[in-house]
């Protein structure tokens, strides 16, 4: 069910309308049930295996907690279920990766029939549930969730349904203390309207717009000329950004909504003065996941240098394969944790109180920021096409240098810089909150304006809009 539907229109409303109308313990019952629903909209069959998940991890954190209680070591118990939701995950995401490789490497005619024999699909937001469920559980090791919790409040953590499908991964603390005491005013109900609104704005109109114009490119880059591959490569940037960002801005509106606040996971990072600056603004709740449950349990920064960079660059390639099951992503990410190991070696030859400190270079810092990050799109968006992923990425790198220049012009490609203007205004409201605001004084005005275009907007794409593109994951 696409946040930018009817469909979701007509199920929030009808959740809202019950949710504000009975007792807590209804208000609890709602949203399970509302949940329930948006998840079977999607599968019935892959709702009862996430159940199943849900019921298992649940158990298993009742029993972390008993052996806590009783002040009993859990490292074994948690490197059980830690392994469980992990294979999991590797057999619905990673199996075919998995066969792929082999074949690939062995080039055995067995390997590739055993795959063939196989038809397996990929249970919506299991990345996404993983996480958030591996985090409770490992939490709960390290006396960071001290509480037990009910099994109606651990149910609804993992499957609120705003957030199910593409997060932000929350954490107990963001989430179940504000469980029992939703709360809900004009302020409030302003704001996640507005959230929704803009959200909506950004996936319908610059992420969808955006794709359309830059999906043909990347079925034959060879084909099209340099002007055209650098600025699909600012546009896809756009695109995933408006995307993404638009998910959780709805997410987070719905949430309000409902009495209350979950995560926000961008601060304007396509603003961003460097690559390590960018991850703490880009998909936050992920890259605070791999910095607390991967990069750090690997040593972090109390490490040599040397082994704190390869740390860097292992958590980043991890993460560019839980994007996906394509090489492409790993070299994604570990491209993204190459260019931070990087810049903490300039960092630490030059010296912090050096001329890059100037204000003035500013501008070019982001800039350049801007254009590493949205080169690495190439492993991303062409991850996206399947076994050709690789020869794909090597025609865009070759295309980007191309001399003389040759090939096609995309069509509509000057728009994109359009979409880049209005991509940049949604920046700038989020790393600037004084922005937004000074907006709040006309949102009286605003709110019904925006409102009858979005509407209208719903019902000219309604389940023709496209998905949201970290379903996938």
């Amino acid at each position: 069910m696409l946040f930018n539907s009817l469909p979701y229109f007509f199920l929030f409303a009808f959740t809202y309308l019950i949710y504000w109308n009975v007792n807590q313990t209804g208000k609890k019952i709602t949203i399970v049930i509302a949940s329930i629903l948006f998840y079977a909209y999607f599968s019935i069959p892959f709702l009862f295996h996430f159940m199943a998940v849900v019921v298992v991890n649940y158990w298993y954190s009742d029993y972390l907690w008993k052996k806590k209680a009783k002040q009993e070591d859990t490292a074994k118990f948690l490197k059980i279920i830690v392994g469980l939701n992990l294979i999991n995950l590797a057999v619905f995401k990673y199996f075919y990766f998995f066969t792929d490789s082999l074949y690939y490497l062995t080039r055995s005619q067995s390997v590739k029939s055993f795959s063939m024999e196989w038809d397996i699909l990929l249970p919506l937001a299991i990345s996404f549930y993983t996480f958030q469920l591996i985090a409770l559980q490992v939490d709960i090791h390290r006396d960071q969730a001290k509480n037990r919790i009910s099994f109606y409040d651990y149910f609804i953590f993992i499957f609120f349904f705003p957030q199910l499908i593409a997060g932000p991964i929350m954490r107990t603390d963001n989430f179940l203390p504000q469980l029992n005491s939703p709360t809900i005013d004009p302020d409030r109900m302003k704001k996640g309207l507005f959230l929704i609104i803009g959200g909506l704005f950004k996936k319908v109109v610059i992420a969808e717009n955006v794709a359309t114009i830059i999906s043909p490119l990347y079925l034959a880059p060879s084909q099209y000329d340099p002007y055209s591959l650098w600025i699909t490569l600012f546009g896809f940037a756009c695109q995933v950004y408006c995307d993404f960002s638009g998910y959780t801005d709805i997410a987070r509106g719905s949430a309000n909504l409902l009495g209350y606040e979950i995560p926000e996971n961008f601060y304007g990072p396509l603003l961003a003065s460097s690559m390590r600056d960018l991850f703490t603004r880009w998909h936050v709740t992920l890259s605070t996941w791999l910095r607390d449950y991967i990069y750090i349990p690997l040593g972090g920064g109390k490490a040599s240098f040397a082994r704190s960079n390869w740390n860097l660059v292992i958590t980043n390639s991890l993460g560019g394969l839980w994007h996906g099951a394509n090489i492409n992503f790993v070299f994604w990410g570990a491209y993204l944790g190459s260019f931070i190991a990087i810049e903490r070696w300039l960092l630490k030859i030059i010296g912090k109180d050096s001329f890059l400190d100037n204000k003035l270079l500013t501008p070019f810092k982001i800039i350049l920021t801007f254009v590493i990050f949205s080169v690495s799109g190439i492993f991303f968006r062409c991850g996206a096409n399947g076994i050709e992923a690789v020869s794909a990425s090597i025609d865009y790198f070759v295309g980007l240098v191309r001399f003389p220049v040759q090939g096609t012009t995309l069509d509509r490609i000057d728009e994109i810089l359009s979409f880049l203007v209005l991509t940049m205004i949604f920046n700038v409201l989020q790393k600037y909150p004084y922005f937004y605001q000074k907006l709040k004084r006309f949102q009286d005005i605003l709110l019904p304006i925006f409102g009858v275009v979005i509407l209208l907007l719903l019902g000219i794409f309604g389940e023709n809009g496209k998905d949201f593109i970290y379903f996938q994951f």
